[in-house]
């Protein structure tokens, strides 16, 4: 291996690292659903512990209207209106490129993880918190935050195809900026006063455990084939430079 075929993109972790990835993220989805079930359990209690950070978080939104508006816009992308056609559009450019595999990654991670987080909230039926005003159709699917989950799930899903799949000259840059907004996200629907605390934690650990899970399987079919389609790539890169 040449120094321009180390140098051109980063490489996938060994497929060997797949049950390890598989473990964490069943962990990280055994607490989130533990805390769930605490949630539907013991509803008013939680409630009551979420309320001063909730309050505190809320009247910084209150105070500052650049914070409120950051926030508001974190949220409007990080709506199903919006992630969905991005995550579908970043699907079909893919399979365009002949980038399949990565297509499957980010559909099994954004889609069926809405699945997912919409199964739980209809099982917990937390109602929301006491400020703003909800329609009929989401009192009762507080927890976890829809929006909070497809930040991890979509938008740090996202990410991580944009550090392997371009140059990583400027790919950790980029998926350090779109992870960052993926997990502000869910901030900001504690600044809209929109969720619980604890439902942005949950939806964050359930989101990180199904995408740990996603992620293993996804090292596990095609780690060697995409390490090798860089490793002639990488050569192709190398001989253009010698010549």
């Amino acid at each position: 291996m040449n120094i321009e075929e180390e140098s051109t993109y980063l490489p996938l972790p060994d497929r060997s690292r797949s049950p390890k990835f598989a473990l964490a993220g069943f962990v990280l989805l055994s607490f989130g659903a533990l805390l769930g079930v605490i949630v539907a359990i013991q509803e008013p209690w939680m409630n009551a512990r979420d309320l001063p950070t909730n309050t505190w978080l809320r009247d910084l939104g209150v105070s500052s209207q650049w914070l409120a508006n950051v926030s508001d816009w974190l949220s409007w992308i990080g709506s199903g209106a919006r992630t969905v056609p991005i995550v579908l559009t970043v699907s079909l450019l893919l399979v365009i490129f002949r980038k399949w595999q990565w297509a499957l990654f980010l559909l099994a991670s954004s889609q069926l993880g809405f699945l997912v987080s919409n199964s739980v909230k209809y099982l917990v039926g937390r109602d929301r918190p006491p400020w703003g005003e909800f329609t009929a159709r989401q009192t009762g699917t507080s927890f976890p935050s829809g929006h909070s989950f497809t930040g991890i799930a979509s938008w740090v899903a996202i990410g991580i195809i944009v550090l392997y799949v371009f140059p990583k000259r400027w790919s950790r840059a980029a998926c350090g900026l779109i992870c960052t907004m993926g997990i502000l996200v869910g901030v900001s629907r504690l600044i809209l006063a929109r969720h619980w605390v604890t439902d942005v934690l949950g939806a964050w650990l359930l989101a990180s455990g199904w995408l740990l899970l996603v992620w293993a399987g996804f090292l596990w079919l095609f780690e060697e084939r995409l390490s090798a389609e860089h490793d002639d790539q990488g050569s192709m890169i190398g001989k253009k430079t010698s010549n």
